[in-house]
C-alpha cells in the first residue's frame, strides 16, 4: 500500500472542486414557470398560484406581486418538474381590519378570483410544464367554464 503525499491529495482535491465547477449549481428541479395574472385583462396584484401535478407529488406555489408577476417555488426550492399540471388561483382583497376584536388574525378580505379557480377540478386551467424555462400568463374570466356548477362540491 502506498502512501500518498501531500500532491497526491493537492491532486485529488483540485480533481473534485474541478468536477463540482462543471455540475454546476443548478437547482433540483429541471423547470421554471413564471407569468402574469389577469382577470378580465386587467392585474389582479396580489394572491397566490397553485401547481398541482396531474400524475401526483408535490405541488409547486407561487405568491402573486403587486405587478401580477409570479414564479413558481416547490418548496423552498425554485422551480418545479416537468410535467402536465392543474392550476389554481386564489385573491382575496385586503382584510377589512388588521386583527378580530379579540386580537387573532384577521379575516381574507373579499375574494377577488372567481369560486372556481380555487379548486384543481374547476379551475379549466392545464398546462405542460417543458423542461427549462416556461413562462405561463393565466388570463382568467369572471364568465364560468363550460359545465361548472357551483351547487357542486368538488
Amino acid at each position: 500500500m502506498t502512501r500518498m503525499g501531500k500532491r497526491g491529495w493537492s491532486a485529488v482535491t483540485v480533481a473534485c472542486w474541478a468536477l463540482v465547477g462543471l455540475t454546476g449549481c443548478g437547482g433540483a428541479y429541471d423547470s421554471s414557470v413564471s407569468g402574469v395574472v389577469t382577470l378580465d385583462g386587467s392585474p389582479i396584484g396580489r394572491g397566490t398560484v397553485a401547481y398541482h401535478p396531474v400524475g401526483g407529488g408535490p405541488a409547486g406555489y407561487a405568491r402573486i406581486d403587486e405587478n401580477s408577476e409570479y414564479s413558481v417555488r416547490t418548496g423552498r426550492e425554485e422551480g418545479l418538474p416537468s410535467g402536465e399540471y392543474d392550476v389554481t388561483v386564489v385573491a382575496n382583497e385586503p382584510p377589512a381590519v388588521e386583527r378580530t376584536t379579540l386580537g387573532g388574525p384577521p379575516p381574507p378580505g373579499k375574494p377577488i378570483t372567481p369560486p372556481w379557480y380555487r379548486s384543481p377540478q374547476t379551475s379549466g386551467l392545464r398546462f405542460a410544464v417543458e423542461e427549462g424555462s416556461n413562462e405561463i400568463n393565466l388570463e382568467l374570466s369572471t364568465e364560468p367554464p363550460p359545465g361548472y356548477d357551483p351547487r357542486r362540491r368538488r
